[in-house]
């Protein structure tokens, strides 16, 4: 399984944001450093294309009414995240449009148009990337 998005830093020197008001969906399981969105009011897992709200910062068991905590996607925020599949020819640097991965986990290296990521840098030994959350749900 793969880790998951971490943060890195912020071009304005910012901490990271942490949002704890929100409870999981109820009987959905969450992992850290999964992509997140908010949906009626509850935390649930970002699809491939979804506006990205943050990132979990902690494990969450499924089950009802689960207290979560999350990093909130702003302006600025840089994370590094491994990717995943086959990368198309137009994931390079400067790749404005990647998606998520279906696990929520990881960057999908082989769809460039309709995500949500920003491609800085990416580290094909260690199969990572840097990027920026483009289309932020918060934004």
């Amino acid at each position: 399984m793969a880790q998951g998005f971490k943060y890195v830093f912020n071009d304005y020197g910012k901490d990271p944001t942490r949002i704890t008001s929100n409870l999981m969906k109820d009987a959905e399981a969450g992992f850290a450093g999964e992509a997140i969105k908010i949906e009626n009011g509850r935390i649930t897992k970002a699809g491939a294309t979804d506006p990205i709200a943050g990132f979990l910062t902690a494990n969450i068991e499924a089950g009802t009414d689960k207290p979560a905590e999350y990093i909130l996607a702003r302006e600025g925020d840089w994370y590094d995240a491994a990717y995943t599949g086959t990368p198309d020819a137009g994931f390079l640097p400067g790749a404005s449009e990647v998606a998520i991965a279906a696990d929520g986990l990881s960057v999908d290296a082989e769809t460039v148009t309709g995500g949500q990521l920003s491609v800085f840098e990416i580290n094909e030994n260690k199969k990572t990337v840097r990027v920026k959350v483009k289309n932020r749900q918060f934004s």
